[in-house]
C-alpha cells in the first residue's frame, strides 16, 4: 500500500474506509500504549487518528490494522 498523507483527506479519488472500519481502528488505537489520549495521536507516526484511521489505504505502523 501507499503511504498516506494527511491531505489524502481532502483528495477526491479517496477510499474511504466504512464506519465500522473507521470505528474498528479507532477502537484498536484507544488500547494500544502508543496511543496519546490526550490529543488522540500516535506516537509512533504522529498521525492524528481519528483522521488517519477513515482512509482505507492507511496502515497502523505497528500493523494493528
Amino acid at each position: 500500500m501507499k503511504e498516506t498523507k494527511p491531505w489524502d483527506l481532502l483528495n477526491p479519488s479517496t477510499e474511504f474506509a466504512s464506519e465500522s472500519v473507521q470505528e474498528e481502528r479507532y477502537v484498536i488505537c484507544q488500547a494500544c500504549p502508543e496511543f496519546i489520549g490526550l490529543t488522540k495521536q500516535c506516537r509512533k507516526c504522529g498521525c492524528l487518528m481519528k483522521l488517519k484511521t477513515k482512509i482505507l489505504a492507511s496502515e497502523c505502523p505497528l500493523q494493528k490494522w
